[in-house]
């Protein structure tokens, strides 16, 4: 063994926790990634990327619960773009683009809907996005014709 294999083993073998911490902070992150990903693609409506506006959020309930829902929702999203990010690195697993896509979805922000078709409307994210569609049993999404990555045949 050359003395630079020995040097990195070492390394390695002092720092075995910080090894372990990493380890589990990817797998723990990729689960969570994909878990998040394939509930939120899931519970979409197929026709969720045509429509103009949202419905309002939580009508009918107590000013009070509205706000600290929207707060919660809010934050939420927070959370869930920085872990797309996190995803997003090289040499973490996970799928980034669909969290960021996902913490966008619950954001109060301007020019949200935009930016959503931006997104779900990239080949590939879209791919992704419809395979975990079709493994429980709906239907792809539909994007506005002329929105990018659609076809311009699409219903």
């Amino acid at each position: 063994m050359t003395e630079s294999a020995r040097a990195a083993l070492a390394f390695v073998e002092s720092h075995r926790e910080q090894f372990a911490i990493g380890v589990g902070v990817c797998l723990v992150s990729f689960i969570a990634g994909m878990a998040l990903a394939a509930v939120v693609l899931v519970r979409l409506p197929e026709d969720y990327l045509e429509r103009e506006e949202e419905a309002p959020f939580l009508e009918g309930r107590p000013a009070w619960v509205r706000v600290a829902a929207r707060i919660g929702k809010n934050l939420l999203g927070v959370m869930a773009v920085a872990l797309g990010i996190l995803l997003s690195l090289p040499g973490v697993p996970g799928p980034g683009v669909l969290v960021i896509v996902i913490g966008v979805m619950l954001l109060d922000i301007p020019g949200k809907r935009r930016l959503e078709r931006r997104l779900l409307g990239a080949p590939q994210v879209r791919a992704v996005a419809d395979r975990v569609r079709a493994r429980f049993g709906r239907p792809p999404l539909r994007v506005q014709a002329g929105a990018r990555g659609s076809s311009p045949g699409a219903p």
